[in-house]
Formats: structure tokens, sequence, C-alpha cells
């Protein structure tokens, strides 16, 4: 597997991806705007009673009702390649956990403890990648230096969670002390388990927003008739007075 090179600062730069421009933050903040701006044009134009400004509002959310769907197709047909990048960041934690230096705010060490603890599982692909120095580089030279058949496992790793020791000695009485499955098959099966409520979660989204343009629609057509019916009774006012 590929492996991101550390350098000063490299570890956060890749991991938590803080030099790239399209960030987490970022993209939850430039949602938070857009969805802000969309707002204001469908808050001031009902109450106002400004048809562009509805006009305005129902163009936007036609565009990102297209988007929507559009993303909703790519996220499933690139499925796999979000499970294979999630690993490849789970691998990269995995060579600094425990390593005080590298990560000095304990960041990598709870990331990995609270994901274990979640999917239920124990090194990347088995508990004994915890002893292999290719996958968790600083663990396996703090805790198996001489590559034994029996070492200690991260806390996390035990089924106890009062547990103060969980020793690796691959034996079935040990996989009952430890999860046995690795963090890569459960995180595929979480992806593969919620894949239909995200996706049905999509389409209730559609559908809201599908509505939300149609009363938009009702809104502005009975603006435009109320602005035509005054501008024919004023026309009409106008032609009597002139008549007299």
């Amino acid at each position: 597997q590929r492996r991101v090179a550390i350098t000063d600062g490299g570890l956060y730069e890749h991991v938590l991806n803080v030099n790239d421009i399209i960030t987490v933050p970022t993209t939850m903040m430039f949602l938070g705007c857009l969805f802000l701006i969309i707002s204001f044009f469908a808050i001031v134009g009902a109450l106002c009673e400004v048809v562009i400004m509805l006009k305005i509002y129902m163009s936007i959310v036609a565009i990102v009702l297209i988007l929507e769907v559009l993303l909703m197709g790519v996220c499933v047909a690139m499925r796999g390649d979000v499970e294979k990048r999630a690993v490849l960041v789970i691998h990269n934690l995995m060579e600094h956990y425990g390593n005080k230096t590298s990560d000095d705010l304990s960041i990598i060490t709870k990331t990995i403890d609270e994901t274990q603890i979640w999917l239920s599982c124990c090194g990347l692909e088995r508990p004994g990648d915890w002893g292999d120095p290719e996958i968790a580089k600083y663990w396996a030279a703090t805790n198996n230096p001489d590559s034994s058949l029996n070492f200690e496992l991260p806390l996390s790793c035990c089924r106890d969670r009062a547990a103060t020791s969980c020793a690796y000695t691959n034996t079935t009485e040990g996989h009952k002390l430890y999860y046995s499955a690795g963090c890569r098959a459960q995180f595929e099966e979480f992806v593969e388990g919620n894949v239909t409520y995200i996706t049905v979660g999509g389409i209730v989204m559609i559908v809201l927003q599908v509505f939300v343009m149609i009363s938009a629609l009702k809104i502005r057509f009975e603006l435009s008739s109320k602005y035509d019916q005054d501008d024919y009774l004023g026309n009409s006012a106008n032609m009597e007075i002139t008549s007299l």
C-alpha cells in the first residue's frame, strides 16, 4: 500500500487534509453560506412579495436539486474508492498510534480507539496487525520489538471496556477477550449496511425540495396574478377618469 511521507506537519496535512483547498470545514462553510443565501431569497421574496426574488430562489433550488441527483449517482458509483481512501487513512493513523512525538495531542490515538470501539474491530485486517512494524510502526516497535507471537494490544481492542491489559495470543480463548475482526471488513460492512438508509435519506431530501419548489411556484403565480389584477383595475380607473 502507498504510504504518506511524514515531514514537519506532514502527518496532519495529509491525514486531516489541512493543506488542500477542498477540505471538510471549507466545504461545510460553503454549503452553509449557500443555504443562507437561498433562504434569504425565499424569505424576502415571500414576505415582501418580490416576484423576481422568488424566481431567483426557484432557479437556485433547481440547480441544487440537479447537483444533488448527480452527487448521489457519483457517490454510489465511487463507493469503492471512498472505502479505499478510508482504509488508507486508518493505515496512516495506525503507524503513529501512541507516539507522543508525532501525536502530541493524542488525536490519532483517540481516533483509532474510538473507531475500534465503534466498529468492534481490532487492527486493519486482523488483531495481529498491531504487532506488525509495517502497519503499526510505533506500537509494534514499543510493544513487540522482537516480533513475538504474543504481545500487548491497545485497550480499545478489548471487549471488556474496564480491562487494564489486552494481550494478543491468537488463540480461541484470546479471541474471546478482544475483537477478532479487522476494521477494514467492519467498515465495509458498515457502508454496505447503511447505503440503503443514505439513499432513502437523499431521496426524501429531494422530494422535500421539489415540494418547496412547487410551493414557491404557487406563491409566484399568485403574486403575478395579483399584480396583473391591480394593473388592470388601475388602468380601468384611469380610463374612467379620462372619459369623465
